[in-house]
């Protein structure tokens, strides 16, 4: 199971742990693709190309531009020059599956991503999991329950926001959201596949 997560003020020091990918390891803009939905692919394109330029290989999943297909990317940049890159779709609806099967029929890899929002999508999990034939990813993983979700359910991976570790002034201090951080991605990775280790670990202080 992979763990992404977005540019924050621990990110440098999570790079070095090989079952997290921390920025630029994992890109995303998650403000800019929820303001304007009709042209903000446009300017996360630009984004991700100015941030591929810096970076190069070290990027290795972004997030696809929602509601987006292939030939919209297509006409911004080129995009194929991505091809260590998997990307994450967001799946509002399941009829958006088709993006995912036009990417793949041109040779990007790619996780099907599950919106954690529920105002965000227009299916229930079981449908997701039903319908998708895909890598799987757990979109915006930010409570308890959505964790276990992730777990419970399979997901190849999911991607983690700070609110998952504690109240706002614990999350200011860098170093103790790094330690939590760090502590929950140990309790994953001992993950058994068995319900009551999972229950055990979402009881974990750093999750209260």
């Amino acid at each position: 199971m992979i763990i992404g997560m977005g540019k924050s003020p621990v990110t440098a020091i999570l790079q070095q742990y090989n079952n997290i990918c921390a920025y630029p390891c994992f890109f995303d803009n998650k403000v800019l693709l929820t303001e304007n939905r009709n042209r903000a692919y446009i300017q996360y394109i630009k984004l991700l190309v100015r941030h591929y330029a810096k970076y190069g290989r070290a990027l290795k999943i972004a997030i696809w531009p929602d509601y987006t297909p292939l030939y919209k990317v297509e006409k911004i940049a080129n995009i194929y020059l991505f091809n260590n890159i998997s990307f994450i779709v967001p799946i509002h609806d399941l009829s958006e599956l088709e993006i995912v099967d036009e990417l793949v029929e041109n040779g990007f890899r790619v996780f099907a991503g599950y919106a954690s929002d529920k105002k965000l999508r227009k299916y229930e999990l079981d449908d997701f999991k039903e319908a998708v034939n895909y890598d799987q990813w757990y979109l915006g993983v930010s409570s308890k329950h959505e964790v276990r979700e992730a777990v419970l359910y399979n997901f190849q991976g999911f991607d983690i926001t700070t609110f998952l570790f504690g109240k706002h002034k614990d999350r200011k201090d860098s170093k103790k959201l790094a330690s939590n951080i760090l502590n929950f991605v140990k309790e994953i990775t001992n993950v058994k596949g068995k319900q009551t280790t999972l229950y055990d670990f979402v009881k974990l202080p750093s999750l209260r």
